[in-house]
């Protein structure tokens, strides 16, 4: 995977609303005065044991009394990409989900980065330990992230909902998840984990990445044996009118379903087709979701 042409996407930052961590960083959150930072956004009485060094001596020459200056808070924000690489998201082949979901991750997390936020990767497969990254904070650090993602192989059975339940229990302060996965499950077992993400503070966005295959499989058969990779399971597929025209209410329902999860949870959604332009979706679609935005 490589990072060239990723300063196409110069000028681009992450829209975070709710996710804060406690490290000292570039990014400010205004509504909560400090004794120290690098904004100015309130006055206090001075009261003994306050820093002189915030005194401020104008507002005694205008109003003779002793003012302490409070400052905007400043807290680094990380932002974790959770990938999901089970194994539903090698299949079909010719649909790359794994691939260019990656793409999309190293692509968002060069935004993050050149934002000056923190970044993590975690490659969540299917049973097996998630493969989790330190925090990333510089820019240059996107190539250590295509490194780390070009190791991601579709494999197992993932329970996502569980996943990002651990997720939360290994990094219990809260920030930003950003959750790119097919979504090839039951929606209702993902809530578990986002409702536990909601539930500790965290701001959440969830991408979904979808082949053109899936969204209509008769471009591509009309007659197969099918096999679920992650479970074993086969089951002979005739695509009759009839039977195509199933498929598409289901998936509908499926959609529907996953998009109503997210706004139950107060987690912004987008969903990508994986034969989409990667790089332009994150710099015309998530901004006109609001999802990223312009500096």
């Amino acid at each position: 995977m490589t990072v060239a042409g990723l300063e196409t996407l110069d000028g681009l930052v992450l829209r975070v609303r709710r996710g804060r961590g406690d490290r000292m960083g570039d990014r400010r959150f205004p509504g909560r005065p400090e004794a120290a930072g690098i904004e100015i956004e309130a006055h206090a009485p001075y009261a003994p044991g306050d820093d002189l060094r915030h005194l401020d001596w104008n507002a005694f020459g205008r109003l003779d009394t002793l003012l302490v200056r409070r400052f905007t808070a400043e807290r680094e924000v990380a932002i974790h990409f959770l990938l999901d690489c089970s194994a539903s998201m090698a299949v079909p082949a010719r649909d790359r989900k794994l691939a260019v979901a990656a793409e999309l991750v190293l692509a968002l997390a060069y935004v993050a980065l050149a934002g000056n936020d923190a970044v993590r990767i975690a490659l969540l497969p299917g049973e097996a330990p998630a493969r989790i990254s330190p925090l990333f904070r510089q820019r240059a650090s996107a190539l250590r992230v295509a490194a780390l993602l070009d190791t991601a192989a579709a494999t197992g059975r993932l329970a996502l909902g569980e996943a990002l339940e651990d997720h939360v229990r290994r990094h219990p302060r809260p920030g930003v998840a950003v959750v790119v996965s097919d979504l090839m499950v039951d929606p209702a077992d993902v809530a578990r984990g986002l409702e536990a993400l909601r539930g500790r503070g965290w701001e959440i966005v969830v991408l979904h990445v979808i082949g053109p295959a899936e969204l209509d499989p008769t471009q591509q058969l009309s007659r197969a044996l099918l096999r679920d990779v992650e479970t074993g399971a086969t089951r002979p597929v005739v695509l009759t009118p009839a039977a195509a025209e199933r498929y598409r209410d289901a998936l509908a329902h499926h959609l529907r379903a996953v998009a109503d999860l997210a706004a139950r949870t107060e987690a912004a959604y987008a969903r990508l087709t994986s034969d989409a332009d990667v790089r332009r979706f994150v710099r015309v679609e998530l901004p006109a979701l609001g999802i990223v935005a312009r500096r």
